[in-house]
């Protein structure tokens, strides 16, 4: 399968492979989310452990990215926010507490500054917290040639794994 997000030249680390593939969907070939990642040439470019765990990708803004103004739609930045945010959470789990992902409780996207048709940006995630059954992560998407900061997302997932009888 070919990626659908590519990776840096440089060999990755093992926890941002991890990573890595959890933003791709290689982790499960029957899940894909359908944001045109080509079009927009979305790359992993690092992810760390932490603390706090960090995620970094680059996307260019591409047409269909657009609402009519020419400017990154809302709602494509939400849609970012929330499944690339998802990515770094699920390299910090383990089995019983988000090895899945979660699901959504909340997704508040404050909208800054436009960011522009064709313009480059870099979308980093982080987990601010995860407990037993929640977890709150934040988003920035920011300008790369400028480093303008234009969007902020807080993200607030609630755990979905089959419980393990086992304590944090």
């Amino acid at each position: 399968m070919t990626p659908r997000i590519r990776a840096p030249s440089r060999k990755l680390e093992q926890f941002e492979e991890l990573v890595y593939e959890y933003s791709n969907g290689t982790y499960d070939k029957d899940v894909k989310w359908d944001i045109d990642t080509r079009a927009c040439n979305l790359r992993f470019e690092s992810a760390t452990r932490g603390p706090p765990a960090r995620v970094s990708f680059l996307f260019k803004v591409s047409p269909g990215m657009c609402n009519l103004f020419g400017s990154l739609h809302g709602g494509c930045a939400a849609t970012l926010i929330d499944n690339l945010s998802t990515t770094i959470l699920m390299g910090v789990s383990k089995p019983g507490y988000f090895s899945i992902g979660g699901v959504s409780r909340n997704l508040r996207v404050t909208y800054l500054r436009p960011v522009p048709l064709d313009t480059e940006a870099r979308l980093v995630c982080e987990v601010v917290q995860v407990g037993r059954r929640l977890a709150f992560l934040k988003a920035e998407i920011s300008r790369v040639d400028n480093g303008d900061l234009c969007i902020v997302g807080e993200h607030e997932k609630v755990n979905t794994d089959p419980s393990t009888g086992r304590k944090l």
